[in-house]
């Protein structure tokens, strides 16, 4: 299977669907005020700029593997995840202080300039205030995409379920990055804890396991697809990292220096602490999360995690969960589409370019 023509072309459908149901929200409540209806035209640009879909694409494939009907309900509904990955990102960006997010700027430096230009006090604090009111609508309308389709009620009612405790597990994971981003000493471990329980619910696991209940798939297919979902988004975060370092500004959307300006802990960082030498670990307790970095400073970051072989220990790492995520999956007795659709994507985890 081609993944990129397969992503490219779910999009394309999705993104239909998607851009009418904001265009509608936004059309019903632009009485309150003209800012209200331009409140809700951010998150609608927000949420269709870039993105490949993976997420809804992951849904519908896992709920195709399992079952050919009400398919394209299926596809309508899946664009609750849309808007699950806008609330989450969009309040993920206050909290690591970024700029940029897909290219542009992140919503609550969209309302930091609407504040300046309307002559506000405190743009900042109004910036903030708004991109955290954004975040908790498009939550609250990938709930209201799930009430609102034409789903049996009980499958709504156990889909509304499975977000509330897959997006608790996320907040977790979460709470323990923030608490990480304050500590000096850190391992494996807890980094790995994040993935899970991060990247790996929310992008692997919300959206299979809604495919798999929708489909009223049997506990045993639930379980091997839950641990497929925890090694591909730890593999995804891996090379999510790696993106965060050394991929390019087009690609990442966020500019390349962004992780290194922060001090994200990652296992690049990890094991470039581990393997450096005295040097070496001076001139990375000076610039990592140094504001102003350059770009000959974030040169010498990277170039240090290459030399500590930091870099292959990680791109090794990606690859062996990429391994165990096709071992679970080879597991299933399924010979379809959707099944198809599931390895690719570990293929491609292991194929994106920085």
């Amino acid at each position: 299977m081609d993944i990129k023509k397969e992503l490219k072309e779910y999009k394309e459908d999705v993104d239909v669907i998607l851009e009418n149901f904001l265009n509608k929200k936004v059309a019903e409540n632009e009485k309150f005020s003209p800012f209200v209806k331009s409140f809700l035209e951010t998150l609608s640009e927000f949420t269709l700029r870039g993105g490949k879909r993976i997420r809804p694409a992951l849904m519908y494939y896992t709920y195709s593997m399992l079952s050919d009907k009400e398919l394209e309900e299926i596809k309508k509904a899946s664009i609750y995840i849309e808007l699950i990955q806008s609330f989450l990102l969009i309040h993920d960006d206050i909290m690591d202080r970024s700029p940029l997010r897909r290219g542009d700027k992140t919503v609550h430096k969209i309302f930091e300039e609407y504040s300046k230009i309307q002559k506000y006090k405190d743009d900042y604090h109004f910036g903030n205030t708004m991109g955290i009111l954004n975040g908790d609508m498009a939550c609250l309308l990938a709930y209201e995409i799930v009430s609102s389709s034409n789903l049996e009620k009980s499958k709504q009612s156990d889909l509304t379920n499975l977000i509330s405790t897959k997006v608790s597990e996320v907040i977790l994971g979460q709470i323990h990055d923030v608490l990480l981003a304050y500590e000096s000493n850190y391992t494996k471990e807890d980094i790995l804890k994040i993935h899970t329980y991060k990247t790996a619910t929310y992008t692997f696991e919300l959206p299979i396991s809604s495919g798999v209940i929708l489909a009223r798939g049997g506990e045993d297919e639930h379980k091997i697809l839950m641990e497929y979902s925890k090694f591909c988004g730890i593999a995804f975060q891996i090379q999510d990292d790696i993106l965060g370092v050394f991929g390019k500004d087009d690609i990442t959307g966020k500019g390349a220096k962004s992780d290194i300006k922060e001090n994200k802990k990652t296992l690049l960082t990890l094991q470039a602490y581990e393997n450096s030498n005295k040097k070496q670990k001076d001139i990375l307790n000076k610039l990592l999360g140094k504001e102003k970095l350059s770009d000959k400073e974030a040169d010498l970051v990277r170039q240090i995690i290459i030399d500590t072989g930091s870099f292959d220990y990680s791109v090794k790492e990606l690859k062996k969960y990429v391994q165990k995520a096709q071992k679970e999956l080879n597991k299933l007795e399924y010979k379809n589409e959707g099944k198809d659709f599931l390895y690719a994507i570990t293929d491609y985890l292991a194929e994106r370019e920085y």
